[in-house]
């Protein structure tokens, strides 16, 4: 199960799991959260996206974030661009896993060692990417 916790506009739970849970707890260094479903990952939208993160009033830019804190830069036209921009700043992906499968390439590699470590390289990835179809949004209360 992939699990991770981001402090965007709102705190949010990201959970990828075969249970599809509607109501839960989340435990925080033994503090009991109240959870309130918000979407599953196939409808994760836009609309929904923008009132997750911080939106600039004077550019209507999104913003880009380091660790979950939104810097000071407000560079994405989209809502969705700067939850993904949130997401990889804990080294997690959404949706697609960006590292391609050696068999995927149209390289041909130079040795068996390449291969060994493009292959890791994936894994890692794909072990870091929500599968949208298995992914459900909660805010953390």
């Amino acid at each position: 199960m992939k699990q991770l916790e981001l402090s965007l506009n709102k705190r949010l739970l990201i959970v990828e799991r075969e249970l599809h849970i509607k109501n839960a707890v989340y435990l925080d260094n033994g503090e009991q959260h109240s959870l309130k479903f918000l979407c599953k990952g196939p409808d994760f939208t836009e609309g929904i996206a923008k009132g997750l993160v911080h939106q600039s009033i004077h550019t209507g830019l999104f913003a880009h974030y380091v660790k979950g804190i939104p810097v000071n830069t407000f560079c994405y036209k989209t809502a969705l661009e700067s939850f993904e921009s949130g997401l990889s700043t804990y080294g997690f992906h959404w949706g697609e896993n960006p590292v391609k499968h050696p068999e995927n390439m149209d390289i041909i590699p130079a040795s068996f060692g390449w291969w060994l470590k493009q292959t890791k390289k994936h894994d890692e990835a794909e072990s870091r990417t929500f599968n949208l179809e298995k992914t459900i949004i909660f805010e953390i209360l």
